[in-house]
C-alpha cells in the first residue's frame, strides 16, 4: 500500500521553525532589545486613588419637571458628560480644591511650585474618563507615593460637585426677586379684571364664565325664532283648513272626523234609521200582497213616504248643526294661532333689539375671564418656579457622588519583572508564529499539498530530494512505487506513451524521466525515452546523433534515431532531440505514427516535452500524446505558475493528467517523512527506532545547531585575534 505523502496543510510550527529559525531568533532578540527601555520606564509601581460620580440623564426633582434640564437624546447626554468631565479640571474647580486642602492642613504643592504651577500639574496628572456602558465617570490620580492622594481626589470631587450644583440654576436670587415683583403685579391685574367681570355678571344674570360657556341670549333668541316659525306654520294650516271647509262644507282628512262620519255614527239617528227600515219592511210586505185597487195599499204607501221624509229631515238638521259647530271650531283655531304668531313676532323684535348689547357685555365678560385665567396660569408658573429655585437649587440634580477615593495602600502596575516576562513570552510567541507566517506568505511550492491545491488534483507520485544515503534509499523506493503504477496502467490496456512536462524552464522533468526510465528498465520493462524538450539546453539526453527533429524533418529513419545511453549502470534506449533545432517540433502526423510504432515495440514510451507555460510545443505534444504528467519541483515552482498550468491543461483537456511533486526537502516533510525514511531503511517501526520524543529530538537538534553556530563564532574570533 502506498504511503500518504506529506500534504503540509497548514505547516506545523516545528517544521516552519526548522526552516526559518535564524530569522525568528533574530526578530525575537530585536523585540526584546526594543522593549527593554519600555520595561525600564513603564515597569514602575505606582499608587492610585479614584473617586466616582454619576451623571443621571434626568433631573429627579420633587416638584414639576423642568424641560430645560431633561436630556432627551443620547448624543445630548454624551455631550453633557464630556462637558462635566472637562469641568473637573477647570482652574476654578482645582483652585477651590486647593483651598479645601489648605483648610484641612494638606499642601499638595511641590517645593518648587506655587499655586498656579500646582494647579497646572494637577490638570496634567488627574485623569477623568467615563466608564463604558454605565452612567458613571471616574476621577483618579496616580503617584509614586501614597500620601494624601485620596485627600486630593476627594477635595477635587467636592469642589467640582459644589461648583456644578451652583451652576445648575445660574442667578437664582436675582431671578427670585424679579419673579416676586411680577407675581404681585399679576395679582393686582387679576383683582381689577374680577371686579369688572362681576359688574357684567349682574347685568347678564350669569354666575359662570367657563371655556365652554356660550351666550344664553343667542340660544333664547334662536328658540323664540323657531317658535315664531312654528306658529306661522300652524296659523297657515288653520286658515287653510277653514277655507277648505267653507268651500267644500266638509272637513279635510287631516282635521279629524268628517260630517258624514258624525251623521252615520250618531246613536239617535241610527235608532230612528233602524225603526224606519223595520217599518218600511213591514209596509213592503203588506203592499206586496195587495192589488193596486185595494183600499189598504194607498195608506201603506203614504205611511212609508212619511217616515222616509221624517228621517231625511232629521239627518239634514243634524248635518247643519254639525257643520256650524265645525266652522266655529276652525274659526277659533285660526284666531288662536294668529294671536300666538302676533305675540311671538313682537317678542322676537324686542329680543333682536336687545341682542347686540347683551352680546357685547357677554364678550367683554368672556374676555375678562380669559385674561384672568392667563394671569392665573402665569402666576402658577411663577409660584412653581419660585418653589423650585428655593427647594431644588440645593438638590443633587444630574451629578451625584457615588464613591469617594480610598487611601492608596497597595502599589499598582506590573513591575519590571512581570513586564520583562511578558516581553519574553511575546518574543517566544513571535519565534513560533513568525516562521509560520513566512511559510504562509511564501509563493513557492513547499509540500505536496501546496501543489495539489494549486493544480486541483491529487498527486500521482512525490519524490524526496536526495541529500544523503537515507534519502537516496527513500527516493529509489518512491521511484519503484511510481514505476509500479505505470506498469499497472499499461497492463490494463491504456496507452503506453506518457508525456512529462514541468511548469517552467528548469522544472526537473528531464531528470525525473531519466530516473523513472532507469527504474522501469531495472524492473525488466522495455522503455523508450524520447527527448522532445526544445527549451532545455543542458538536457541529460544531449547527443550529437540524429534525433527526433531529424526524424520529423525527414532527414532520418525511425530506427536511426534510437541510441543507447548509460544511466546508473543501465543502457537505456533514448531518442535525443536531434540536430535540426531550427526546425523544431513539426509534422505531428509523423510524430504520432512513429509514436504508435514505438508503442508496439516497447512496453512504455516516456516523452520529455517542453514546459507548459513558456512553450507552445507543449500544447501540441500533449494533445498528440494524450497523457501527461506535470512535474512540479518543490522550492522552485511558484503556486501561481502551477495554477496557470492547471488552467492551461483544462483548456487542452487531455485524456489523463497526473501530478508529480519532485525534490521535496526533508525539512518540509516533518516527522511523517522522517518516520517513512527510518522505516524504509531499518525495515522496522519508527517508534522502536526513536529513543526520544519528537519534541525532545527537535530540542536536541536545536541545541546541536546552536552549539555548532557558537563553535563557528569562536573559531572566527580566534582567527581574527591570531597574529598574521
Amino acid at each position: 500500500m502506498e504511503k500518504t505523502p506529506p500534504k503540509g496543510r497548514g505547516l506545523r510550527p516545528i517544521i516552519s521553525f526548522e526552516r526559518h529559525w535564524r530569522k525568528s531568533l533574530l526578530v525575537a532578540v530585536l523585540v526584546v532589545l526594543a522593549c527593554l527601555p519600555i520595561v525600564w520606564i513603564k515597569g514602575k509601581s505606582y499608587y492610585m486613588a479614584e473617586a466616582v460620580f454619576q451623571v443621571w440623564p434626568t433631573y429627579q426633582k420633587t416638584l414639576s419637571a423642568d424641560k430645560d434640564l431633561e436630556l432627551q437624546s443620547n448624543s445630548q447626554y454624551r455631550e453633557f458628560v464630556n462637558h462635566l468631565s472637562r469641568s473637573v479640571l477647570r482652574y476654578d474647580v482645582l483652585q477651590g480644591a486647593l483651598t479645601r486642602l489648605k483648610a484641612a492642613g494638606v499642601d499638595p504643592r511641590l517645593p518648587s511650585e506655587d499655586e498656579r504651577r500646582c494647579i497646572e500639574r494637577l490638570q496634567r496628572t488627574i485623569y477623568v474618563y467615563a466608564i463604558a456602558d454605565t452612567y458613571m465617570v471616574k476621577v483618579g490620580l496616580q503617584g509614586t507615593r501614597s500620601e494624601s492622594l485620596e485627600k486630593i481626589v476627594n477635595a477635587v470631587m467636592d469642589s467640582f460637585l459644589e461648583t456644578t450644583r451652583n451652576e445648575q440654576i445660574y442667578g437664582s436670587d436675582e431671578r427670585s426677586r424679579v419673579l416676586l415683583e411680577k407675581s404681585q403685579s399679576l395679582r393686582g391685574e387679576i383683582a381689577t379684571f374680577e371686579a369688572q367681570r362681576a359688574q357684567l355678571a349682574s347685568v347678564l344674570g350669569l354666575t359662570t364664565f367657563g371655556e365652554n360657556t356660550s351666550n344664553p341670549y343667542d340660544a333664547l333668541l334662536a328658540q323664540t325664532r323657531e317658535k315664531l316659525t312654528q306658529a306661522s306654520i300652524e296659523r297657515s294650516q288653520a286658515q287653510a283648513t277653514l277655507n277648505a271647509f267653507l268651500t267644500q262644507h266638509e272637513t279635510p282628512a287631516s282635521a279629524g272626523r268628517s260630517v258624514l262620519d258624525m251623521r252615520l255614527q250618531d246613536n239617535g239617528l241610527q235608532a230612528l234609521r233602524n225603526e224606519v227600515v223595520k217599518r218600511s219592511e213591514e209596509l213592503n210586505r203588506t203592499v206586496a200582497g195587495l192589488e193596486e185597487r185595494h183600499p189598504a195599499r194607498s195608506p201603506a204607501l203614504a205611511e212609508q213616504q212619511d217616515i222616509n221624509n221624517r228621517l231625511e229631515s232629521r239627518e239634514s238638521a243634524f248635518e247643519k248643526a254639525a257643520q256650524k259647530n265645525i266652522q266655529a271650531r276652525l274659526t277659533a283655531s285660526v284666531m288662536q294661532t294668529s294671536q300666538v304668531e302676533k305675540e311671538l313676532r313682537e317678542k322676537v323684535q324686542t329680543m333682536e333689539s336687545e341682542a347686540s348689547g347683551f352680546a357685547t357685555n357677554f364678550r367683554d365678560a368672556m374676555r375678562l375671564t380669559g385674561e384672568i385665567r392667563k394671569r392665573e396660569q402665569e402666576l402658577d408658573d411663577m409660584r412653581n418656579r419660585l418653589n423650585y429655585m428655593s427647594t431644588e437649587r440645593n438638590a443633587i440634580g444630574f451629578v451625584r457622588s457615588i464613591s469617594s477615593a480610598l487611601p492608596a495602600t497597595t502599589p499598582q502596575g506590573l513591575g519590571k519583572t512581570k513586564l520583562l516576562l511578558i516581553v519574553l513570552a511575546a518574543a517566544m510567541g513571535i519565534t513560533l508564529i513568525l516562521p509560520m507566517a513566512f511559510d504562509m506568505l511564501d509563493s513557492k511550492i513547499l509540500v505536496v499539498g501546496d501543489a495539489e491545491r494549486a493544480m486541483g488534483i491529487e498527486s500521482a507520485a512525490w519524490f524526496v530530494q536526495v541529500e544523503n544515503e537515507a534519502t537516496r534509499v527513500l527516493a529509489r523506493d518512491q521511484s519503484r512505487r511510481f514505476a509500479s503504477t505505470l506498469m499497472r496502467n499499461c497492463s490494463r490496456g491504456s496507452r503506453k506513451s506518457f508525456a512529462f512536462a514541468s511548469v517552467n524552464v528548469g522544472g526537473g522533468a528531464s531528470a525525473a524521466v531519466l530516473d523513472i526510465s532507469s527504474t522501469l528498465a531495472s524492473l525488466g520493462c522495455r522503455v523508450l525515452v524520447v527527448d522532445a524538450n526544445s527549451l532545455t539546453m543542458g538536457s541529460p539526453f544531449a547527443s550529437t546523433s540524429a534525433g527526433l527533429t531529424d526524424l520529423l524533418a525527414g532527414n532520418s529513419q525511425a530506427v536511426d534515431v534510437i541510441h543507447k545511453q548509460m544511466h546508473k549502470g543501465l543502457a537505456l534506449d533514448v531518442v535525443p532531440y536531434g540536430n535540426s533545432r531550427e526546425s523544431g517540433i513539426q509534422r505531428l502526423d509523423v510524430f504520432k505514427s512513429n509514436l504508435e510504432e514505438w508503442s508496439r515495440v516497447y512496453d512504455m514510451v516516456l516523452v520529455d516535452i517542453p514546459p507548459i507555460l513558456p512553450s507552445a510545443d507543449a500544447e501540441l505534444l500533449i494533445d498528440t500524446i494524450g497523457q501527461v504528467f506535470v512535474v512540479v519541483e518543490a522550492g522552485s515552482a511558484s503556486k501561481s505558475g502551477v495554477v496557470r498550468a492547471g488552467q492551461q491543461l483544462r483548456k487542452i483537456s487531455p485524456e489523463a493528467v497526473g501530478l508529480i511533486v519532485n525534490k521535496i526537502p526533508m525539512e518540509n516533510g516533518g516527522a511523517d517523512l522522517r518516520a517513512q525514511v527510518v522505516e524504509t531503511i531499518t525495515r522496522g517501526r519508527f517508534q522502536n527506532f526513536m529513543t526520544l520524543a519528537p519534541m525532545g529530538l527537535q530540542v536536541e537538534m536545536l541545541k546541536m545547531r546552536l552549539q555548532r553556530l557558537y563553535s563557528k563564532l569562536r573559531h572566527a574570533r580566534a582567527v581574527r585575534s591570531s597574529p598574521q
